[in-house]
């Protein structure tokens, strides 16, 4: 990895996909009557700016075929609103990440 601009997508340790689903399950609205809402996972694509604040949140390619469930799409779009809500969008990234705009992938499930 010669080129340092190569891979805009930053990877995150565990730990910190974990703080960082933990800040934004705090704004995600929890759908009771969804079947199933426990157990449903999203891989969402967020692009930060350099202050770590969500931009533009928005769900990853591998996980856009089944936005055909209209279960899934609405958990799906609910976690993209979290997201981006004012209170949650400040993401808890480490100090390295901070300086530039980032491209992360998280796995979010409530």
């Amino acid at each position: 990895g010669g080129n340092p601009h190569g891979d805009v997508t930053s990877q995150l340790t565990a730990d910190q996909m974990r703080s960082i689903g933990d800040a934004v399950r705090r704004c995600w609205t929890y759908d009771a009557a969804a079947r199933d809402a426990d157990s449903l996972r999203v891989l969402l694509e967020v692009t930060t700016d350099d202050t770590g604040t969500a931009r533009l949140a928005k769900v990853a390619p591998e996980d856009m075929g089944r936005m055909s469930n209209p279960v899934f799409r609405a958990f799906a779009e609910r976690a993209v609103r979290a997201v981006l809500s004012p209170q949650c969008a400040n993401l808890p990234l480490p100090r390295a990440m901070l300086g530039q705009q980032r491209l992360l992938k998280f796995r979010f499930s409530p």
